[in-house]
């Protein structure tokens, strides 16, 4: 196997320091939810397009309007991750929750109101998905150290793939779903014998965590992304070169191939996305699109067109045949959820850690939690509307600056167990008082 080193071409780098100087072109964005996007995927048919949102719902749109179709509700906590099934019947989800749920296109496109089917077996964080070539099988990747093999026809676990000694981050199907690939925190990419579930060899020992991994067969192309910020294609028959796109860098955090156009895109923690001919190396394009995450994208419209998430509660397109690369120094890196702004210690504290899950706003929909829209003498679990756990209608608890102190200073796990919030604490008293000062006049002035 030829290894390769792809650098930037001396006139591509010209053509961008050029870009760099011209006024940024707008992106297309979209916002149907209310926490940042984690995860997305579209369609075979490539007339469909979910999001998978902190805010713990699913997203479904149609392409390439962009228009939101459906809002699916039923994780009880992030949703991270989201495939189509191959034959169009099946949309799967999977999130912080631990759970993965099986979805009826079938339903969805009839009017139907969807209910999901549980899929429950891991015992972490399900971080990926992907359906068997025949739709019949379906892989979870979890942080449980196992990718799960279900029944699509059942709904059943089938069996646990187990050898990582980290984090499962990606399953990918191979050989028509005779095998199956796993990439983790290890540093391995494993392959596997589904029928037999048998662990067969390493075929990649990368050093640092695999986060992200795309096969495409009919390419011959094996592609990841890991923590150290290496961007790397191998060859699947061991015929074809092996390509650094990078070598070093951020962590990569998403990855894509479109088949037809031979395109390959990478997107890191840093905004940053690459996009490169997936046969031979060649750049296209490489530039900074946000301040920030990129934790999922997708290729649209045969590759002309690319859609991206990070941390903001939209979904943003870029047209390549009008897109101009940013300057990276003037990108906007103001965002509801990591204000730009300098903010006092009572603010920073609602910003950094409750602004993805409470807005302020009586009229605010679709966060993770209710607002706190009038919180203060609020009995929990009270708020109209709200889907709350049972853990919480069943609480006999009011909230005041002593509930709301002792919450953040003891953990949800202690003050409101059983119920959906995140673990977290505020160690310090003073940014506790500061919170709770600024909570108090900002809900007291709203509700005058």
């Amino acid at each position: 196997m030829v290894d390769r080193f792809v650098c930037l071409s001396l006139s591509f780098l010209a053509a961008l320091l050029v870009g760099f100087t011209q006024p940024a072109a707008a992106f297309e964005k979209f916002t149907a939810h209310g926490g940042p996007i984690k995860g997305l995927a579209t369609s075979v048919d490539g007339r469909q397009l979910v999001s998978t949102s902190f805010d713990y719902t699913a997203v479904l749109w149609s392409l390439p309007d962009m228009a939101e179709k459906v809002q699916l509700v039923g994780h009880d906590a992030a949703v991270n991750t989201a495939a189509f099934s191959p034959d169009g019947r099946w949309l799967a989800t999977g999130g912080d929750d631990n759970q993965i749920l099986l979805w009826s296109l079938t339903d969805i496109r009839a009017g139907r109101p969807p209910v999901p089917q549980k899929l429950v077996g891991h015992t972490a964080k399900v971080v990926h998905l992907a359906f068997s070539p025949d739709s019949q099988l379906l892989a979870s990747s979890s942080w449980d150290r196992s990718t799960g093999l279900w029944s699509v026809a059942t709904g059943r676990s089938v069996g646990y793939l187990r050898e990582h000694l980290s984090p499962v981050n990606a399953s990918v199907f191979a050989d028509s779903g005779r095998q199956i690939f796993t990439a983790g925190g290890d540093g391995h990419i494993r392959v596997w014998d589904v029928s037999r579930q048998k662990y067969l060899r390493s075929v990649v020992r990368n050093g640092f965590g695999i986060n992200v991994m795309a096969i495409d067969e009919a390419l011959d192309v094996l592609a990841f992304g890991s923590a150290d910020g290496r961007m790397r294609s191998e060859s699947l028959s061991g015929n074809g070169p092996a390509i650094d796109y990078v070598i070093d860098g951020a962590p990569v955090l998403s990855i894509a191939i479109d088949r037809a156009a031979e395109r390959i895109a990478f997107g890191d923690s840093e905004g940053r996305i690459l996009v490169a001919d997936a046969s031979i190396g060649e750049v296209d394009r490489d530039f900074r699109a946000v301040k920030g995450p990129v934790f999922s994208l997708q290729f649209a419209e045969q590759a002309s067109q690319i859609v991206l998430a990070g941390l903001d509660d939209w979904v943003t397109r870029i047209t390549f045949e009008t897109f101009t690369p940013p300057d990276w120094m003037a990108i906007d890196g103001a965002r509801r959820f990591h204000p730009d702004a300098e903010l006092d210690n009572g603010a920073s504290q609602f910003a950094r850690k409750c602004s993805v899950c409470h807005s302020l706003d009586q009229s605010q929909k679709r966060r993770a939690g209710p607002t706190l829209f009038g919180v203060f003498g609020r009995k929990a679990g009270t708020l109209p509307g709200y889907p709350y756990s049972e853990a919480l209608l069943t609480l006999d608890l009011v909230w005041s600056e002593h509930t709301i102190d002792a919450l953040f200073r003891d953990g949800p796990d202690v003050v409101t167990p059983g119920s959906k919030m995140p673990v977290q604490r505020i160690k310090q008293q003073k940014d506790r008082e500061d919170l709770i000062r600024f909570l108090r006049s900002v809900t007291m002035a709203r509700t005058e």
